[in-house]
């Protein structure tokens, strides 16, 4: 399939994942506001370079992807969706306009994913089949989910694929008074298979580029005969057995579960590779609209809700 980058900035990872020829896509096009950047990436990649979704030809994209940041990223989402281009669009995304984008894709018979990353990434993935492997004894009792401000939204997407759904999962009322708040805060949210403490480092660097981050993902998941750990985004994975898990000559304190360790440019690879996958996930859902669960309807206007009140009971 044919696909546009609208956006060079984040949108070069996209640019650099299509540049491998994965199967069944290609770079059709690049869409941003002029930059020389964007227009060097046009010339290098020999494709056509776009201003304004309006000047696209009918039929020359199938796909966009919407790495454009706010109001701006909303609307050439929506002129993509008005034209019955397919959208994959980049998160964090509030539920209105969520909303707005799946009925502007019902009506005009495509297909509208939001793009939240890091779940695709290689050690989440390791966390998600080792959890399904411990749920098989016994169920999960807790969570606790470490994030920042900035991967609030796919440390949520994190949880919601981890549970199923996000449906049922609600934000417990704040105890504590807005003068007390510190540079970590907690948070409590509650379901009805499992509670969820969530911590949040609610403070960014001066200029939100990335270089105050102490956290990013962190989870665990508690069960009754042990514990699993993905200790950060990129891993590793751990499961810690409880003493009484099993017999005492084979009890180990801890179990790798995945533990390879990525330099940046494995890691960029491994971005790559997820975004990849998010756009082969939007291939499969043109063609079977409910065979991917986390772009569902509900899924999406479920984690675009929860983000949302979270974050307000954060900066309110």
């Amino acid at each position: 399939m044919k696909v546009l980058v609208c956006g060079t900035n984040y949108g070069a990872t996209y640019i650099r994942a299509l540049a491998t020829a994965p199967q069944n896509l290609s770079l059709a096009a690049i869409l941003s506001t002029g930059s020389q950047r964007s227009l060097a990436y046009a010339a290098q990649l020999q494709v056509p370079h776009f201003t304004q979704i309006e000047h696209i030809p009918a039929g020359a994209v199938d796909i966009a992807c919407i790495a454009v940041a706010g109001e701006a990223g909303q609307q050439l989402t929506v002129q993509c969706l008005s034209k019955g281009i397919h959208v994959l669009c980049e998160h964090p995304v509030a539920e209105e306009f969520v909303r707005h984008a799946l009925e502007l894709a019902a009506q005009n018979g495509c297909r509208f994913h939001v793009n939240a990353h890091f779940a695709d990434l290689g050690a989440p993935q390791a966390f998600y089949q080792a959890m399904s492997t411990a749920s098989q004894q016994a169920p999960c009792l807790h969570f606790d989910l470490n994030v920042n401000l900035r991967t609030l939204y796919s440390g949520l997407d994190l949880l919601g694929r981890a549970v199923g759904s996000l449906s049922s999962i609600v934000l417990a009322p704040r105890t504590q008074h807005a003068k007390d708040r510190g540079l970590f805060e907690t948070l409590q949210l509650t379901g009805p298979e499992c509670s969820v403490s969530l911590l949040c480092q609610n403070f960014a660097s001066e200029h939100d580029d990335g270089s105050a981050t102490l956290l990013n993902h962190r989870v665990s998941a508690t069960f009754a005969h042990g514990n699993l750990l993905l200790c950060e985004t990129a891993g590793p994975v751990y499961w810690f057995p409880s003493p009484v898990s099993m017999p005492a000559e084979t009890w180990q304190s801890y179990l790798p579960v995945q533990v390879e360790p990525s330099n940046q440019y494995q890691l960029m690879q491994h971005r790559d590779t997820a975004n990849i996958n998010a756009l082969t996930k939007l291939m499969t859902s043109i063609c079977e609209p409910t065979a991917i669960a986390e772009q569902q309807p509900h899924y999406l206007i479920a984690l675009a809700r929860l983000w949302e009140q979270t974050l307000a009971h954060l900066q309110g």
